[in-house]
């Protein structure tokens, strides 16, 4: 069970360059490297929208969806990936749960 890591170009005005670890515990870290911001948030909190060219990317708090804690805007193709790495991660948390039974 180990975290997978990837860094990607923000989308938008700004072109900061930002590290994330998807960890299967459900947890997406996200560093804006020229910001020096750590920002972090659980899978079932994020959601993902696109707008032309760019998926933003959301982190609400978890008991007031209304409030947002965080936002990213990543390519379509950056955010598919995130995607697939987030799908990925909790299938192989499931996995490990099954095996522990």
């Amino acid at each position: 069970m180990f975290a997978k890591h990837r860094s990607y170009t923000l989308a938008g005005k700004v072109h900061n360059h930002a590290h994330l670890a998807i960890k299967p515990t459900g947890e997406l870290s996200v560093e804006i490297l020229e910001e020096h911001k750590q920002l972090e948030g659980d899978f079932e909190d994020l959601s993902f929208s696109t707008h032309g060219k760019i998926t933003g990317v959301d982190c609400v708090e978890h008991d007031h969806p209304s409030h947002k804690l965080w936002h990213i805007d990543l390519s379509r193709q950056d955010a598919r990936e995130l995607n697939r790495l987030i799908d990925d991660a909790k299938e192989e948390y499931e996995i490990m749960m099954r095996d522990l039974c």
